[in-house]
C-alpha cells in the first residue's frame, strides 16, 4: 500500500509532466494575449465558500473535514468559488473590469473513469464586472485560441443560457433552489425526476411542453433555431431577451474569429448552480465529455458579500487534455526536455575539476548533465545516445593539467580539443545546442 497512490490521485512522470506544461504555457500565452493577470488562491478553502453555491454534485464530492482548529474545510472541488471570494474581499475597491486567470489542483470525491480523477488540473479565465455580451464572446475567443493553440484544432463548442429555463420556472414563481434542483437534474440526463420536480412546483402544462420543445432544438443553425424558439417563448419576454443575448454573443464570437463549429443547445445545463445566463461547452468529435466549460455567473460575488456584480469565465480541463492527447494523439504529445551534453571525467582526472568544468559551462548556458555512475567512456557513449545527446565533453589528467576540454560531436563523429578559457570557441563548437 505504501508504494501506491491514493485511488485517483495519480504521479505525473517526466513526458506526463512535459505535456502539462506545454498546456499551462499555452494558457499563460493567451493570458497575455487578451490582458488576463493571473491569481492564486489556497488549495484548502471553508467549506461554506462551496456548499453555498457549488452545486448538489460538487457538494456530495468534496474532500472536506474538521482542521485541528475544529474548522470545517474542503480541498477545493473548482476555483470560481475562490475567485468570487478574492473578487469580494482583497479586490472589492479594483476598477472593473477585472480579467483574472488561474491554474491550479482541484479535488472532488469522484469514481475514478477516463476524464474523472480525484486530483485534477484546471487553467481558467474570469472576465469581471461586465454584462455586455463583449465579454461573453471574449471567453468563447479565449477558448478557441487555447485549444487551436494546443493543437486540438478539431473541437467545437455547444452553447445555451439557463435563463431561458430560469425565466419560465420563475414565471411559475418556482424557488430558486428548485430551480437549481431542475438544471442539475437536466445536467445528470434525469429529465423524467426534472420535469415531475417541475409539476410538483406548480409549472401548468403550457410550461412543461414549452421547456419539452425548447430541449429538442439543437444545431448549427443559429438563426432556425432563434425562429423557432422565439414562438415557443412567446408567453415569455424576459426569456425572449435571453434569447436574444445568446444569438448576439454568438454572432459576436464569429465577428472576433471563433471559426470553430457552434451547437446551439437550449436544453443545455451545467451541474454549478451559480451560473445565471450564457453557458458552454467544449470539446473535441470522438469524446462524450466536455475539456472546457464555463458561463455567466452574475450574482456569486454579491452572494459572498461583495458588490452586484456581474462575471463570466470558463475553466479549461488541463487533466482531461493531457489524458486525451496521451491516448489519442501521442505523436503530438512534447518530450521531456533533458541537455544535449554529457560531461564525463575520465583517467586520473579529479572531481573538483569536473564540476569546475560543468559550471564554467553552465554559466555560458549549455545544459550539462554530469556522468556520476563512473562509466567507462564507451558505456558512457551508449549512454548519451540512447539519452539523445549531441555532444560529449570528455576531460581527463592531460586535459586537467593544460586547463582544456574535448568536445566530441558524436553525430558528425569528430572531436577537438579546446581550451576552457576560449568561450568563443567553445560557442562555436557546440553550435547545435540550444542555450538556456
Amino acid at each position: 500500500m505504501l508504494l501506491d497512490t491514493p485511488r485517483g490521485m495519480d504521479d505525473l512522470l517526466p513526458r506526463e509532466v512535459a505535456l502539462k506544461r506545454r498546456i499551462e504555457e499555452v494558457i499563460r500565452e493567451v493570458f497575455k494575449l487578451y490582458g488576463y493577470l493571473e491569481v492564486e488562491t489556497p488549495t484548502v478553502e471553508y467549506y461554506e465558500l462551496f456548499a453555498l453555491k457549488s452545486g448538489e454534485e460538487i457538494r456530495e464530492r468534496m474532500f472536506d473535514f474538521v482542521d485541528k482548529g475544529g474548522r470545517r474545510v474542503v480541498l477545493r472541488p473548482e476555483v470560481t468559488a475562490s475567485i468570487a471570494r478574492l473578487v469580494a474581499s482583497k479586490l472589492k475597491a479594483a476598477a472593473p473590469p477585472l480579467r483574472l486567470g488561474y491554474i491550479a489542483d482541484c479535488y472532488r470525491y469522484d469514481e475514478p473513469q477516463w476524464g474523472r480523477r480525484r486530483r485534477f488540473w484546471q487553467g481558467g479565465f474570469e472576465l469581471i464586472g461586465s454584462k455586455d455580451p463583449l465579454a461573453d464572446a471574449e471567453i468563447l475567443e479565449v477558448s478557441y485560441e487555447v485549444f487551436n493553440r494546443i493543437g486540438l484544432r478539431d473541437h467545437y463548442f455547444k452553447v445555451g443560457h439557463v435563463g431561458i429555463l430560469r425565466e419560465i420556472l420563475r414565471s411559475y414563481h418556482v424557488d430558486e433552489k428548485i430551480q437549481d434542483r431542475v438544471l442539475t437534474l437536466l445536467d445528470r440526463k434525469m429529465t423524467v425526476e426534472a420535469f415531475n420536480l417541475m409539476k410538483e412546483n406548480g409549472v401548468d402544462g403550457d410550461g412543461i411542453r414549452a421547456i419539452e420543445d425548447l430541449m429538442k432544438l439543437e444545431g448549427t443553425d443559429l438563426r432556425k433555431i432563434s425562429m423557432d424558439a422565439s414562438n415557443i417563448l412567446s408567453p415569455w419576454k424576459s426569456a425572449c431577451r435571453d434569447l436574444e443575448d445568446l444569438c448576439e454573443i454568438v454572432d459576436l464570437a464569429r465577428e472576433g474569429g471563433v471559426e470553430s463549429r457552434i451547437v446551439i443547445s437550449l436544453g443545455l445545463a451545467r451541474g454549478l448552480e451559480y451560473y445565471t445566463g450564457f453557458i458552454f461547452e467544449q470539446s473535441v468529435p470522438d469524446l462524450r465529455i466536455a475539456l472546457n466549460g464555463g458561463g455567466r455567473y452574475d450574482n456569486l460575488i454579491e452572494l459572498f458579500g461583495g458588490k452586484p456584480t456581474p462575471a463570466v469565465g470558463c475553466a479549461v480541463g488541463i487533466t482531461r487534455i493531457m489524458q486525451y492527447i496521451l491516448e489519442k494523439r501521442a505523436g503530438e504529445a512534447p518530450t521531456p526536455s533533458r541537455p544535449k551534453i554529457l560531461l564525463t571525467g575520465i583517467a586520473d582526472v579529479s572531481r573538483k575539476y569536473v564540476v569546475r568544468v560543468a559550471k564554467v559551462l553552465r554559466k555560458m548556458g549549455f545544459g550539462i548533465e554530469v556522468e556520476v555512475l563512473s562509466r567507462r567512456l564507451p558505456s558512457a557513449i551508449e549512454y548519451a545516445l540512447k539519452s539523445g545527446m549531441r555532444f560529449m565533453i570528455i576531460v581527463g589528467g592531460r586535459e586537467e593539467a593544460e586547463e582544456k576540454i574535448s568536445v566530441r560531436d558524436l553525430e558528425l563523429r569528430r572531436q577537438v580539443e579546446l581550451s576552457l578559457s576560449d568561450r568563443e570557441k567553445i560557442v562555436e563548437a557546440l553550435s547545435g545546442v540550444e542555450r538556456v
